[in-house]
């Protein structure tokens, strides 16, 4: 310090930063003697040659935490600290002075910013509202966070309270959006820059080594060949292995279609001394159908119009796909004709809609209907058919009491048994066959409980009786086999016994 020119403690502070001591250096401030103002720390980093930058420093607490910029601006306009240098008369001098800078336009400045960010709210409240104990979060809970930026290969996102966290862009299906709401899995939280590291629910995690996987962690893997148990497959260039019946949730009978696909897969087995690892597509597969299919569960409604696709074909009906969610057509609900076979009216694989007609919440069991989504035929049946009219129809059935005609998809009507033919019919299958081409007449036609009765003999001619020729006529009668007797005919007891003749006498 230059002993000639002291100062009275209320004087201002002169070029601090030159006078410092080498300790003052090293670390970075100086107090000049009864400044009430804060600490004056120096830039490691000068600005020019010979020129060191004074800036004015935070306070710290006890723990050694920075306070927040609008406090300690606080502080600095309630206590300000004018900073001028001596007077240099000498132009000539050979010590450079170093520069200094007043704190009364830069405390203008921040005052102008920190008015226009903070409104009509005043320092106090800003300061108060800051929230100063916030609970950090817990590992492997879930939240939600909102897309802050995209950096590089990592996405920042931030959440409750003051926390930021990053997650690796590469989880990511496609790049989010800012502002686009997402929720995250905590992991863990980085001391070094004070960010957590976060995941995407389902995402794959990055893979260095073995102590980087676990039973139960999700990995992708690259299927690089296969043989006769399942799909070889490398992750990060570790050793993986498929079985067949865990690559995916129906039989797979082709395993080099899967060679050079990457698969996201579960870990089942893990032994590094043995460098086992165990790799399921399948709970992959299976953890997905069944998130859609709690969503389209909620989704269902009974009433509604679907559009599926058949997946099997069975006996009793049609199994079809909703998009995650398979439900029954029964045989009697595919058309509203009769079927023997679903095969009539399906197939495999095809595309089908359908309407919802119950749900059982406890089973998760859909019955479905196909025959509701066509025109029901006997809605317009008077205007088609009428009472009297002969039509044409197919014999579908043979019963005991008659026979079924079939006059179009759905129209049904029954040929009695007495009126197949004029004369009197012991067995239907005699006349009609099943298949049989035949002219009706409708008899009666009943819409509402969707019945029609028919007749075969009504379009047919009555046969006309022969009348008996002359010949037949004075055909003289034939001889009685018992001839008439004119006696009455006798009885009683008074008639021979025989025992009369052997000396019984009764």
């Amino acid at each position: 310090m230059n002993n000639e020119h002291k100062e009275p403690e209320s004087s201002n502070v002169k070029n601090a930063a030159a006078d410092a001591t080498p300790e003052q250096e090293a670390t970075g401030s100086q107090s000049p003697t009864g400044a009430s103002g804060p600490a004056i720390e120096n830039d490691p980093k000068p600005t020019g040659a010979g020129k060191p930058r004074i800036q004015i420093g935070t306070q710290r607490d006890s723990a050694g935490t920075a306070p927040s910029q609008p406090k300690a601006v606080a502080q600095a306009k309630s206590n300000p600290v004018e900073l001028e240098g001596p007077a240099n008369t000498d132009a000539d001098t050979t010590e450079p002075e170093a520069e200094v800078y007043s704190t009364d336009g830069l405390g203008h400045d921040l005052e102008a910013e920190i008015e226009a960010a903070l409104g009509d709210l005043s320092m106090d409240s800003f300061v108060n509202q800051m929230p100063t104990d916030v609970a950090e979060l817990e590992p492997n809970s879930r939240i939600k966070a909102t897309v802050a930026r995209l950096h590089g290969d990592n996405v920042f996102m931030t959440f409750k309270g003051q926390f930021e966290g990053v997650v690796p862009l590469s989880q990511f299906k496609s790049a989010p959006a800012d502002g686009e709401l997402v929720e995250v899995i905590v992991k863990e939280r980085n001391e070094d820059d004070g960010l957590y590291e976060l995941s995407i629910p389902g995402a794959a995690m990055a893979v260095g080594d073995w102590s980087d996987l676990s039973e139960g962690a999700i990995v992708d893997a690259r299927v690089t060949g296969s043989n006769t148990g399942g799909l070889e497959a490398s992750v990060n260039n570790i050793r993986g292995f498929i079985p067949a019946s865990q690559i995916d949730v129906f039989r797979v009978e082709n395993f080099g279609e899967y060679t050079n696909k990457k698969l996201t897969c579960v870990v089942i087995e893990i032994n590094p001394q043995k460098k086992k690892l165990v790799l399921s597509h399948r709970a992959i597969v299976e953890r997905e159908n069944e998130a859609n299919r709690a969503e389209l569960m909620k989704s269902l409604e009974v009433g509604q119009l679907r559009d599926g696709t058949v997946t099997k074909l069975m006996d009793f009906g049609a199994f079809v796909d909703l998009g995650g969610v398979e439900g029954l057509i029964h045989i009697s609900k595919l058309s509203w004709d009769r079927v023997t076979h679903p095969k009539e009216i399906l197939k495999e694989g095809e595309s089908v809609k359908v309407k919802i007609e119950r749900i059982q919440a406890d089973t998760g069991k859909i019955s479905l209907s196909h025959r509701d989504t066509l025109e029901q035929p006997w809605e317009k049946i008077d205007e088609k058919y009428s009472v009297n009219e002969t039509v044409n129809g197919t014999v579908t059935k043979i019963a005991q009491f008659g026979a079924f005609v079939k006059l179009e998809p759905g129209i049904e009507g029954l040929v009695h048994i007495s009126e197949i033919a004029h004369h009197r019919v012991v067995t239907v299958k005699n006349y009609l066959k099943e298949g049989d081409q035949v002219a009706v007449k409708i008899l009666s036609i009943d819409p509402d409980s969707q019945k029609m009765s028919l007749s075969v003999k009504a379009t047919q001619a009555a046969p006309v009786k022969e009348k008996k020729t002359e010949q037949e006529e004075d055909e003289p009668a034939r001889e009685l086999a018992v001839s008439k007797r004119d006696e009455p005919l006798k009885g009683g007891t008074d008639r021979r016994t025989g025992g009369e003749d052997i000396g019984l006498n009764w």
